[in-house]
């Protein structure tokens, strides 16, 4: 049969088709549930980084000075621009291996019921905009590079930050499970203004909207983790988690619509006291994992073991976790 020009255009149809079919199930991974897992492209990871959300808004004009390395302010412009300019394309190594990491998971996350929203975005980036560490943004799960995490197997670490968009979800979730680590809800904290122009917000929990009661001092008080930059000029070869401590702010709950306050002391400061102080917050979050500076970090580690099946210091919490996930439906 004479090949016709109709038929030329036709093959190359059904070969251009096929290879869109192709590329499509390699960006797409539908094993979870009622969620597809996308890899972003260059243009949708843009557009989420440099989004102005809860986030964005809650950087200081430090903080954006720290992440782009400027000796001189930096406009929240100037940032959203450098968010969106870390993204890159995939590459099918890192493609893959991130791939292997969801495959491993969507079963735990299927039986544990853990909540995603329809679509999750993963997006690859240079590391510019966050010293090449992981984290989240809305539905998206942003990965440096070659992401190298002390102390996380690929499967633990996309775990934790998959709980973090689980948590973005589904707050009404997030908060039960806090309450097994001694987090009840309070009106939003509103952010002391002593502390604004160095404060530290993590994308992963920008806002502080849960607290614990703890005795200190022989009284009992509300207490809430926020970050601050302990100075504000970088060497060269530091970056803002350098300088970054978390305190224990001290908090007056907010009532009637009205937001959480800061405690101050006599001289109009915020008062705080360090993680390990003599108070029971390290003991109250569980022992599981070192990652206190948040709850929702805390909480992050601890779902991520028991998906992945990982044994704990504490084997009761998670119990508890399991429980509380089993009794949200």
């Amino acid at each position: 049969m004479p090949i016709t020009r109709r038929r030329a255009l036709a093959g190359v149809g059904a070969l251009l088709a096929s290879a869109s079919h192709a590329q499509a199930s390699v960006d797409v991974f539908d094993g979870f549930a009622g969620t597809r897992v996308h890899f972003a492209d260059v243009d949708a990871g843009r557009a989420l980084l440099m989004a102005d959300d809860e986030w964005m808004r809650a950087t200081s004009e430090f903080q954006r000075r720290a992440v782009m390395g400027s000796a001189t302010p930096v406009t929240l412009d100037a940032f959203r621009r450098w968010n969106g300019d870390s993204v890159h394309p995939w590459t099918d190594e890192l493609r893959a291996r991130w791939r292997r990491a969801l495959e491993r998971l969507a079963p735990s996350f299927g039986s544990l019921r853990i909540p995603l929203p329809a679509e999750v975005l993963l997006i690859a980036s240079n590391g510019q905009e966050s010293a090449r560490a992981p984290y989240t943004r809305a539905h998206g799960v942003v990965l440096p590079g070659p992401v190298v995490s002390p102390g996380y197997s690929d499967p633990m670490l996309m775990a934790h930050e998959l709980w973090h968009v689980a948590a973005r979800h589904a707050p009404a979730l997030a908060t039960r499970l806090y309450a097994e680590m001694g987090f009840e809800p309070i009106a939003e904290l509103q952010f002391p203004s002593q502390w604004a122009g160095v404060r530290i917000a993590n994308p992963d929990a920008p806002s502080n909207r849960h607290a614990m009661r703890v005795a200190i001092e022989g009284r009992r008080a509300w207490v809430t983790p926020v970050l601050v930059a302990m100075r504000t000029e970088l060497q060269a070869d530091e970056t803002f988690f350098s300088v970054m401590e978390p305190r224990l702010l001290e908090v007056v709950p907010g009532a009637n619509g009205a937001p959480s306050l800061a405690a101050q002391r006599q001289d109009g400061q915020p008062l705080w006291h360090p993680l390990d102080g003599p108070h029971e917050y390290l003991r109250r979050l569980g022992g599981n994992t070192g990652y206190v500076i948040h709850h929702e970090e805390a909480m992050a580690d601890n779902v991520a073991l028991l998906v992945t099946g990982q044994r704990a210091r504490n084997p009761e919490l998670l119990a508890r976790i399991k429980t509380a996930l089993a009794a949200s439906r």
